[in-house]
Parts: C-alpha cells; sequence; structure tokens
C-alpha cells in the first residue's frame, strides 16, 4: 500500500489542531433537520452549575428501540426493528416489556409507498420527504415506533415519574414535529417529566463538538463531582421539546451527555437532572442512567441475532420456492473479498 506524504499529514494535523482548539466567532454551518447544530454563544466556566445526586424518584422508566438490515441486496433490503421499555421503581426493581421483532421488507422501486404509508398511519397525512436510503427509512421507522412505545407509556406512569428517551427531545425527522409535540402534551398533561439523553451528540461549537468539549472543561473546573451546562438552543427552538444541557451524571464518570429535559410543575429541570444522576451509579455504566442501558441491551438487534433471523427469513424463503443461491448471489459483495484481503 502507498504511504501518505509527510506533507498530507502536517496539513492534516494542523487542521486537526486548530479546529481543536481555537474559537470561532463565523455563522458556521447548520443542518437543523438532522440536529447538526452550531451553539453560537461563548463557552464559560462560570455557567457549570453542580447537580444534587440525592433526588431519587418513585417511578422511572425508559424507552429504546433498535434495528438491523438483515439482508442487503442492493436494489432492495430486509430490515428487523425492535421496540421496548423498561420501568424501574423506587427500591430498584425493573420491569421490562420488549415488542416482537417486526421484519421491513423495502425496495428502491416502492421506498416512497412503504414510507408514507408508515408515515400515514401515524400523522394521518402524507410526509414532506422521504428517506434518502433504504437504510434510513428503516432507521427512522424504528424511531417512530421509539415515539409511539413513549406515547403508549406515558398512558400507564403514574404523576411524577421520570421516563427517558434515547436521544434527544428533537424531532429530527422532517415532519415529525407533531408527534414529538403530541407526546409532549402529554406528558404535561399526566405530570410526567420527559428526560431525552444522547449518547452521542451532533452539537458543536466552532469547529469542536460540544459534548467532549464541555466534558474537559468540566474535569477542570468542577474536579469530582456531578454538573450541568446549560446550552442556548433558543433559535432553534421550533424543533427542540423542552431545555438543553450538557452534564455529568456520575462524580467518577469518564462521559457527559446532552440532555434535554421537559420538565412538569412537580419536577423542576434541577430535579430531573439530579434524579437521572441517582440513577446512573451502575458500575457496569457509570455516568449514564441505568434503566436507559438495560433497554438499550434487551432492545438492541445483535450480530448473532442478526444471523439467526436471516437463517430463519432464508428457509421462509425456500418453502415459498424461492431461489437461495439467487438470492444469495443478490447479497454478495465483492467489497468482503477485498477487505478480507487486507
Amino acid at each position: 500500500m502507498r504511504g501518505v506524504g509527510a506533507e498530507e499529514i502536517s496539513r492534516a494535523a494542523r487542521y486537526v489542531v486548530g479546529a481543536s482548539s481555537k474559537e470561532f466567532d463565523g455563522p458556521g454551518s447548520s443542518d437543523a433537520e438532522r440536529g447538526i447544530l452550531q451553539v453560537r454563544e461563548r463557552i464559560s466556566p462560570k455557567k457549570f452549575m453542580p447537580v444534587d445526586a440525592g433526588k431519587a424518584c418513585a417511578s422511572a422508566a425508559a424507552v429504546d428501540g433498535g434495528s438491523a438490515i438483515i439482508i442487503d441486496c442492493g436494489s432492495f433490503v430486509v430490515g428487523a426493528l425492535s421496540v421496548g421499555h423498561v420501568i424501574a421503581d423506587g427500591k430498584g426493581a425493573v420491569k421490562s416489556c420488549q415488542s416482537n421483532i417486526r421484519i421491513l421488507p423495502v425496495s428502491h422501486a416502492d421506498k416512497n409507498s412503504v414510507y408514507a404509508s408508515i408515515f400515514k398511519s401515524v400523522l394521518g397525512c402524507e410526509p414532506p420527504d422521504s428517506p434518502s436510503t433504504l437504510e434510513s427509512l428503516v432507521g427512522r421507522a424504528r424511531n417512530i415506533e421509539e415515539l409511539l412505545e413513549a406515547e403508549e407509556l406515558l398512558g400507564e406512569l403514574p404523576k411524577g415519574s421520570l421516563l427517558m428517551i434515547d436521544g434527544s427531545l428533537w424531532a429530527g425527522t422532517p415532519g415529525l414535529a407533531p408527534l414529538v409535540e403530541r407526546i409532549a402534551d402529554l406528558a404535561e398533561r399526566r405530570g410526567v417529566c420527559l428526560a431525552g439523553v444522547s449518547k452521542r451528540s451532533m452539537l458543536y461549537t466552532g469547529h469542536r463538538p460540544l459534548v467532549p468539549y464541555l466534558a474537559r472543561l468540566g474535569r477542570k473546573e468542577m474536579g469530582r463531582s456531578c454538573w450541568a451546562y446549560p446550552v442556548n438552543l433558543e433559535e432553534y427552538a421550533g424543533k427542540l421539546f423542552g431545555v438543553t444541557y450538557v452534564a455529568r451524571l456520575h462524580p467518577m464518570a469518564d462521559f457527559a451527555f446532552r440532555i434535554d429535559v421537559l420538565p412538569v410543575p412537580d419536577i423542576p429541570a434541577g430535579d430531573a437532572l439530579s434524579m437521572l444522576s441517582s440513577l446512573s451509579d451502575d458500575p457496569g455504566y457509570l455516568g449514564y442512567p441505568y434503566p436507559l442501558a438495560r433497554v438499550h441491551n434487551e432492545v438492541a438487534i445483535t450480530e448473532e441475532s442478526r444471523g439467526e433471523i436471516e437463517a430463519e427469513l432464508m428457509r421462509a424463503v425456500e418453502s415459498e420456492g424461492g431461489d437461495i443461491q439467487l438470492i444469495q448471489e443478490f447479497v454478495q459483495d465483492f467489497h468482503d473479498i477485498l477487505d478480507g484481503g487486507r
């Protein structure tokens, strides 16, 4: 393999050094539909605030989903979706519920109609766009199922509960704002506080990713403590539900997370952060709310599960008179040969 020239390496290194260390006052580039947002306010160490880890809640629930591509034939794919939730009471007992895995076949020929059917069944209207790829359609379908799971779960949770959702409280998919708003309104009527916790965030400041930047600054300014940093996203208010923080939820945690909180009268934002912190002391997931970690593991479609579903699918194809060899030829990708020879 040809090497990379020394000047190419140096040029890239200079860019990385500059991007990771310099303040940036330009307008920047945002993609509000996808949640890639520039935070324009100056970062100030004075804005860090301590979080009390002692606030417990009577009931805490979490919702998440998983998806995978079972077979990819280029012009069509077969996807799989799984959603579920867990509910933890104040004594630490956890009850979980997971739906059956849903299979979603879709091709480029019917991609628009398949997505329109999914969207219309939930929102009663045609979608404003269609996913650009088959894989993104499967991802959007999973996101919609997660939101519907949260909406249904809100009907079960008592007033004063905390409901955590994997990801931000952000209507990132075009046209989904009415669904997120519907869920937010129901949560407020039920007296349930919503909290969206993002494992990875597309917020940035200057050239730098905001969450790890604040995590580093927080370690310097706040030491070994739980803290939160309020993030001003008012200019994107049309898609954001709640208020946004970057927070470290355990004093010994290496990670911080973006957290969106939609408070209710009985649970102001500070109390919600404290509740999240009290749920984030499991040694296996230090600093991350355990109910979210638990439901993530339960709904994840692992490689082993994906292989089992693929085998079941192929047996069904054969029983329906399909040509297994033909399907296997459709699935072949010479990249696997090239990459395997490295």
